[in-house]
């Protein structure tokens, strides 16, 4: 039985069905047989971790296809999408969707707010039960760990929001160091 990154189990459905050669080195024969035992826990990290690349679709879209993996192969992408910026998300976000979420909001109110837990410790309050922000949390913390899963979140971004970005952040480093902004 295999874990999905869905959380379902089952049998694993091939992404693709080669024609010639078999793209991957290991044999139908061997992956058949792994894929009637159950999966470690890691492997919804390993579904998820990519890496990820870009390819144009016969239809002028964007997949987001495993580095190894090919439409023209047969492959199925984990994303099919009309704008580049959009498959560009999906691949950096996809990764962190395999990933342990190491923020947390604990259920109970404290008095001082819902405790905010980072693996495991606690970090601080919130004053409202906040689901999405610790979701939101999760998520910039995966990005921030992939420097790679970064970079295609950024190049999404364009370069009308990175320059403003960059202006921003380099204000913040200036201030953070003490050194006075260029007049």
């Amino acid at each position: 039985m295999r874990n999905h990154r869905d959380g379902s189990t089952g049998e694993r459905v091939p992404s693709s069905t080669p024609a010639g050669p078999s793209p991957n080195a290991f044999t139908p024969e061997y992956l058949d047989l792994l894929n009637q035992r159950d999966e470690p826990a890691s492997a919804s990290d390993a579904d998820a971790a990519g890496p990820w690349h870009l390819e144009r679709t016969s239809e002028g879209g964007w997949a987001v296809l495993r580095l190894g993996e090919s439409l023209g192969r047969g492959d199925v992408p984990s994303g099919d999408f009309i704008r580049p910026e959009f498959a560009k998300l999906t691949a950096g976000l996809l990764p962190g969707t395999g990933k342990s979420k190491r923020f947390r909001q604990g259920k109970d109110h404290d008095g001082r707010g819902y405790p905010v837990y980072y693996d495991g410790d606690w970090i601080g309050h919130l004053p409202l039960f906040d689901e999405d922000l610790i979701a939101s949390l999760n998520i910039a913390d995966a990005l921030l760990s992939a420097p790679n899963d970064l970079a295609w979140v950024l190049d999404a971004a364009g370069g009308v929001a990175l320059e403003h970005t960059g202006k921003i952040s380099l204000a913040r480093a200036r201030e953070d160091a003490g050194t006075p902004a260029p007049m």
